[in-house]
C-alpha cells in the first residue's frame, strides 16, 4: 500500500508560517506597549519629583520669583502633556495588539483547519489500508479453503 500522503500539506504548511508571523508581531506589539508604559511610568515619577521638589521649596518659605514661578508652571505643564501623549501611545499600542491577537486567532484556526482535514485524510487511508489488509487475508483463506476442499474430494 502507497504511504500517506496529505494532499494540502503545502497549504497547511504556508498556514502555520502565517500563523509563526502573527505571533511574532503580536509579541513585538506586546513590547513595544510595555515600553510606552514604562515611558509613561517615567514621566509620571518625573513629574511627582518636579512637584515635591516645588512644594519643598515653598513650604520651606523660600522665596521664588515670578519667572521661576512661571518656568516651573511650564515645566508642569510639559509634563503632564508627555504624560497625555504617552498614555494615548499606550491605548494605541493595547488597541493594535487586541487587533493582532485576532489576526493570530484566525490564523490558528486556519492551521487548525487543514490540521483537521489532515487528521481526517490519515484516518481514511488507515482505514483504507486496513480493509485492503482484510481483503487480502480474506482471499488468501478463501484460496487455501478452495484448495482443501478440492484436495479433500
Amino acid at each position: 500500500m502507497k504511504k500517506f500522503k496529505f494532499t494540502l500539506q503545502t497549504v497547511h504548511n504556508v498556514r502555520e508560517m502565517r500563523q509563526e508571523k502573527e505571533e511574532l508581531i503580536l509579541g513585538q506589539l506586546q513590547t513595544e506597549a510595555v515600553v510606552a508604559e514604562e515611558a509613561v511610568a517615567q514621566i509620571e515619577n518625573s513629574r511627582q519629583t518636579a512637584i515635591e521638589n516645588y512644594s519643598l521649596r515653598l513650604r520651606s518659605g523660600e522665596q521664588l520669583n515670578p519667572m521661576e514661578m512661571e518656568l516651573n508652571s511650564k515645566h508642569f505643564a510639559s509634563l503632564n502633556q508627555r504624560r497625555i501623549e504617552g498614555e494615548q501611545i499606550v491605548a494605541q499600542k493595547k488597541q493594535a495588539c487586541v487587533r493582532q491577537t485576532q489576526t493570530v486567532a484566525g490564523a490558528m484556526r486556519e492551521v487548525k483547519i487543514t490540521g483537521r482535514l489532515k487528521e481526517t485524510q490519515q484516518l481514511r487511508h488507515d482505514l483504507d489500508f486496513a480493509r485492503a489488509e482484510q481483503n487480502g487475508i480474506d482471499e488468501l483463506l478463501s484460496t487455501r479453503f478452495a484448495r482443501q476442499k478440492t484436495r479433500t474430494k
